[in-house]
């Protein structure tokens, strides 16, 4: 490689001359940006006096652990005297340094990937660890941006701005009340979770939103962790033609619902909905299909079925369900950042006892106080006809008579409350009517916010 050892002095010789220039380089340098001993002792010299909060030449040696012949004293004193003639910026100084050091990472990445090679017959598992680091090499290499409040009051002004009709930056989810709770949509770079009880309809609900948004805004990417592609397409067939599931999976249908059908196959044709089905996948593998799959799809959004079932790398935290989902939640939230897509999340309840009208809260949920803390918004959908019908009393008693109003009320009916909302109006619902041969589900403008009108 060329020798950098000038651009290393002059890298030390501004930063030196002007100690308030650190900051702007110190999340991406290291001792290992140098390849002079004596350099590397200075810049760990430097490094630690910042770090500590106090700065002098003097400090900057005394921290140098350098064991050379050289007068390091001499040569700290050299520098400095030079740096205050330097008046090249230190992000384009210190260019060169950072991408040696990025070729140096990339080349032992591959080295140890192919010495691997040899030992190793996990081709997969191999190559997606190698992605993995050279991701992380390339997220070392970015620099922290910083912009004042009147770069982004720009920035919100021109959102504000748009035509009506574009949506701004939100996507729809096709459920206007649905929209209305988390103020217009689903944001790029947020973390939306749906919770609800088991068998509720949350996977049937988050898979009409991602049809939705696929048909409306561009490619959708659904890693189906708990049901397999077929399972999700024939809900989704379904809804299209209006042949329960059932009556699918029985067979034996006539010409006419058999026309329906094929005509709603064809139209999933040209839905750029892709369902990933893989089973066991840990959560830093999604972080790499993820961003594989938008840059070779353009990924509108991102839709996770289930936090419960996705793993973790580390066995230990792999073991431990809360801390795993925990986990999960927080890594998702990255996930939509570094993608700047919306992510959509489901979550189960931790099992716990309660009457079947009593609705379920986030702080139920799997994912504990990451829950609270890394999800923008927490939407809540709310079906008690299922566990009605799970819990039916004893005829004849006045429990069954009180059974039986709460069955009408309910029938066909759910909610989706606001539990946490970023942009919307938390603690408000939107009501729907769920229609369980095609599992799809549409807005009941018989009810508003829990209200019959």
């Amino acid at each position: 490689m060329t020798n950098l050892e000038p651009i290393e002095q002059q890298v030390l010789a501004r930063l030196l001359a002007s100690p308030e220039l650190y900051w702007d380089v110190a999340d991406q340098m290291t001792r290992e940006h140098f390849h002079d001993a004596i350099w590397k002792a200075v810049w760990t010299g430097l490094d630690t006096c910042h770090k500590e909060g106090s700065f002098d030449l003097h400090l900057v040696e005394t921290n140098a652990p350098y064991e050379g012949d050289a007068d390091l004293v001499a040569r700290i004193k050299s520098l400095a005297a030079k740096g205050k003639k330097l008046t090249a910026e230190i992000e384009d100084l210190v260019k060169p340094l950072l991408n040696r050091r990025n070729k140096e990472l990339i080349a032992e990445t591959f080295q140890k990937g192919q010495k691997a090679l040899y030992t190793d017959t996990r081709a997969a598992e191999l190559a997606e660890n190698a992605i993995e680091e050279l991701q992380e090499i390339s997220g070392q290499a970015q620099r922290a941006s910083s912009v004042t409040l009147g770069q982004s009051a720009q920035a919100v002004y021109e959102r504000a701005a748009q035509p009506q009709e574009t949506g701004g930056d939100a996507l729809g989810t096709g459920l206007k009340q649905v929209d209305n709770l988390l103020g217009g949509g689903l944001v790029d770079g947020e973390l939306t979770v749906i919770g609800a009880e088991g068998a509720s309809g949350k996977t049937a609900l988050a898979l009409q939103i991602a049809e939705f948004i696929a048909c409306q805004y561009g490619p959708v990417d659904f890693q189906s962790k708990e049901m397999d592609a077929e399972q999700l397409t024939m809900r989704r067939v379904a809804a299209m033609s209006g042949i329960s599931t059932h009556a699918m999976r029985r067979g034996g249908l006539s010409a006419d619902e058999l026309e329906k059908i094929y005509l709603a196959k064809e139209d999933c044709q040209s839905i750029p909905l892709y369902i990933d089905e893989t089973s066991r996948t840990t959560v830093e593998q999604l972080f790499i299909r993820a961003k594989a799959n938008k840059s070779r799809f353009g990924t509108r959004a991102l839709f996770v079925d289930s936090v419960k079932a996705m793993r973790a790398k580390d066995s230990r935290l792999d073991s431990n369900l809360p801390a795993r989902c925990g986990y999960v939640i927080s890594e998702l939230k990255e996930l939509a950042k570094a993608l700047n897509i919306p992510v959509v999340a489901l979550a189960h309840e931790v099992r716990s006892e309660r009457e079947p009208l009593q609705r379920l809260t986030r702080k139920e949920l799997f994912g504990g106080s990451n829950m609270e803390d890394s999800a923008d918004n927490i939407l809540i959908l709310f079906r008690p006809e299922p566990i009605l019908l799970r819990k039916e009393p004893k005829e004849g008693t006045d429990l069954h008579v009180k059974w039986q109003t709460d069955m009408l009320d309910w029938k066909n009916r759910a909610q989706v409350h606001a539990d946490k909302v970023r942009m919307g109006s938390g603690g408000r619902c939107a009501e729907l009517v769920f229609d369980g041969p095609t599992t799809t589900f549409r807005e009941d403008r018989g009810h508003q916010d829990g209200m019959l009108l």
